[in-house]
């Protein structure tokens, strides 16, 4: 699998702690980096399944496809907003 390379800047003491914890748990600190960003894609996911859940209580069917595409498209516009004014 192709891997893309990204550099990041860390405080001393957040530099460490990647240090502390490759050392102890994982083998490099791509590893490290790599099963925070699983980790924090499945807690959203799992945001998106409850809200899902939480919209279709009450309804007799729940949410129709088309329902869920909306959803899921209000979602993706928030994330990139979101995304957009962090960067500004």
């Amino acid at each position: 699998m192709k891997m893309d390379t990204m550099n990041i800047s860390l405080t001393p003491a957040q530099s460490e702690y990647v240090r502390r914890t490759v050392d102890r748990e994982f083998g490099n600190a791509s590893e490290f980096f790599r099963d925070l960003l699983r980790e924090r894609m499945r807690r959203e996911i799992e945001a998106d399944l409850a809200t899902l859940k939480a919209t279709a209580r009450g309804a007799p069917a729940g949410p129709g496809e088309a329902d869920i595409e909306r959803i899921l498209a209000v979602q993706r516009a928030v994330r990139k907003e979101r995304r957009g004014a962090r960067g500004a």
